[in-house]
């Protein structure tokens, strides 16, 4: 099997199952919106920011360094994973006794969701450097397959208490249910029972590499999350709210396809000769298909938010269509930082994301008194001028080569701006033909974004030769590879 197509098949696994991983918790998440307060509904959306963030605190850095060795040892996997659970033991210490502190002025209802939630960073930690040696042996399908059951039986058990009246507390249960699965059956997938032969030089040696990727990726998210600080502060829990439900299919879409397989595009950048054409192909046949979807998301807001969230949430829809403007620059610029880790150069990602934090934090400090909308509208200009300057800077730089720019990238950001211009004109059509008909209204809106996706393919097969040239040979090599799996079968 070729590079490509294993690829190719890694990245269909990971997407795939995580889209049904997805749904259990988009699930759980409508029922939520529809039954709890707002009090009880601040508390889940912070919740979750929480628990985002001491993912990202935990796991990178360290799994990132032993994705991107060429060789590892017993006792840097050993050192690896005792200095990951002190960490996480630390942040754990740290929630406790600045618990009274932080939430002196909050609702008895989020100090005791926090105080729960201190023990999940814990159980987290068992999880890292066994995760980044499956990923390693490059064996993803084994990875979906255990976030997929632990993610269904986590969602069944959340529902079940959220249709029980617990609130809040059914997304804390959910959380502890698959933080729990997931630690579990990785120890059966990885097999490794971690000794105390550590070493103190692989462990300067890692977090040399890690400490500035840390607070790299620290700060990323930070500069991700601005806004949900800012809005909170400065509009309010009901702006809050209103921004989680606007971004909820947006980050759906996000976790299943760019996430989801940040860690396969690392692994195959790593084990490449020419880490800038796997960069680009990855970066413009995921922008291809994700940034349409996105576009498609904020443009068709008013024909499925109110039938889904209930007619509370029609605010909603204008912050959308607004976030729905930053869906290319997003997906162009979502692994930046993965081309400078290839090349060992953790030190300039910190750099970098320390400055672009400071501009989102300046721009939003700078819109405190202006409405929510204005205030979203900066934002996604921010968000658009900063994703140019990534990509801007990894070509100028030379990580990022123009001619694969060019053949792969180019031909994505045409069909995007295309797609986008195709999904305006048929929203005014349903607007204008379609009145009252609460169903068929999102129907026609899903047919018409496949008639738009379909001519935009086509014209970008004909535009752009080399594109079309790469796409048909990932076809063909798909069909071999079946050939191939069938004829084994027989056998």
């Amino acid at each position: 099997m070729s590079k490509d197509n294993s690829a190719l098949s890694s990245s269909s696994w990971m997407v795939g199952l995580k889209f049904v991983e997805r749904i259990f918790s988009l699930v759980i998440y409508i029922f939520l919106a529809r039954l709890l307060t707002v009090e009880e509904f601040g508390v889940v959306a912070f919740s979750i920011l929480i628990l985002e963030f001491v993912a990202v605190f935990t796991s990178s850095g360290v799994k990132d360094y032993i994705l991107t060795s060429k060789d590892i040892s017993k006792p840097l996997i050993n050192t690896c994973i005792f200095s990951v659970i002190g960490v996480s033991l630390t942040i754990s210490l740290a929630f406790y006794f600045s618990m009274n502190i932080v939430f002196a002025d909050k609702s008895d209802l989020m100090k005791d969701v926090f105080e729960v939630l201190i023990f999940l960073p814990l159980i987290s930690s068992f999880n890292i450097v066994q995760t980044a040696l499956v990923q390693r042996r490059k064996e993803f399908k084994k990875l979906s397959l255990r976030g997929l059951f632990s993610n269904v039986v986590a969602g069944f058990v959340g529902l079940f208490f959220a249709f029980k009246g617990l609130g809040a507390w059914a997304l804390v249960i959910q959380q502890y249910v698959r933080v729990v699965l997931d630690t579990v059956i990785l120890q059966f997938i990885v097999k490794y029972i971690p000794t105390f032969d550590m070493s103190f030089t692989e462990l300067k040696a890692c977090y040399r590499f890690s400490i500035p990727l840390l607070a790299s990726e620290v700060m990323n998210f930070g500069s991700n999350r601005l806004m949900d600080i800012f809005v909170s502060v400065f509009h309010g829990v009901s702006s809050l709210a209103i921004l989680n439900i606007s971004r909820k299919f947006t980050r759906l879409v996000q976790q299943l396809s760019l996430t989801s397989l940040r860690p396969v595009v690392l692994s195959y950048m790593t084990s490449s000769n020419n880490s800038s054409e796997v960069f680009a192909k990855f970066v413009g046949y995921l922008t291809f298909v994700v940034a349409p979807i996105l576009i498609a998301i904020g443009v068709y807001a008013e024909f499925y938010i109110p039938h889904i969230f209930g007619e509370q949430w029609k605010p909603a829809i204008s912050i959308v269509e607004l976030l729905s403007l930053t869906a290319l620059a997003q997906c162009l610029a979502w692994y930046f930082n993965l081309l400078l880790i290839d090349k060992k150069r953790t030190g300039l990602v910190f750099k970098l994301n320390l400055i672009f934090t400071a501009v989102y934090i300046v721009v939003g400090l700078a819109c405190y008194n202006i409405p929510f909308e204005q205030y979203i509208l900066v934002q996604v200009v921010a968000i658009n001028v900063v994703s140019i300057l990534k990509i801007g800077y990894l070509i100028y730089q030379k990580y990022l080569r123009l001619s694969d720019f060019q053949n792969y990238i180019l031909p994505a950001i045409f069909s995007s701006l295309m797609f986008g211009a195709l999904s305006f004109m048929t929203s005014k059509f349903i607007v204008e033909i379609i009145v009252g008909n609460s169903w068929l209204e999102p129907v026609a809106a899903i047919a018409l974004s496949v008639v738009n996706m379909i001519i935009v393919f086509t014209v970008s097969l004909v535009i752009f030769k080399e594109f079309k040239a790469d796409f048909f040979y990932l076809l063909r090599a798909i069909m071999q590879s079946k050939k191939a799996v069938k004829a084994k079968s027989k056998v």
